[in-house]
């Protein structure tokens, strides 16, 4: 009798830890970062034949990186899934680009949220809270008038990340 509360309890034990297992791999994937292009996007303005979306070596600031997407000007709107979310933009300029540095608009159901002029020579970093949005929009151009086309702008993040919001946000 004390062997089969005991196996019963061990077999008790066992299916709860499966069943634990199965929920926090839900919940983490349900976390994961989403690369914005992964969504249901339409271009707005700018060109495709001017986005690219591979590896690429670059040097910014002296120093190697890899960047996960490329582009020229562009205006992009995407559905959001819903729910508590935020942006994670990380980007810069080549060392030998003589491209104007860009300035990024981002809209939440037409509302902007958040506008960031990156600096030239390092990677600059843009959280925005895009939390129960329906649309998400960004305008990605150049923030002078001069050397637009001189180049691309490099991207190293490109994602929402579901579940967060931007630091300081409530």
């Amino acid at each position: 009798m004390k062997r089969v509360r005991w196996l019963s309890g061990l077999f008790l034990a066992g299916m709860l830890c499966v069943m634990l297992g199965t929920v926090g791999a839900q919940v983490a994937q349900a976390q994961r970062p989403i690369h914005i292009l992964d969504l249901q996007c339409v271009v707005t303005s700018g060109n495709t034949n001017f986005l690219y979306r591979e590896p690429t070596d670059i040097s910014i600031g002296r120093q190697l990186h890899t960047s996960i997407m490329r582009v020229q000007q562009l205006g992009l709107t995407c559905r959001l899934p819903g729910g508590r979310a935020s942006l994670r933009l990380e980007y810069g300029v080549s060392d030998q680009s003589g491209i104007s540095p860009p300035k990024i608009e981002v809209y939440v159901d037409g509302n902007q949220v958040a506008s960031q002029v990156g600096k030239p020579g390092r990677i600059n970093t843009m959280f925005a809270d895009i939390s129960n949005g329906k649309s998400l929009a960004l305008d990605i151009s150049c923030s002078t008038a001069k050397n637009c086309n001189q180049g691309y702008y490099h991207f190293f993040k490109f994602n929402l990340e579901p579940g967060a919001s931007s630091p300081g946000g409530r």
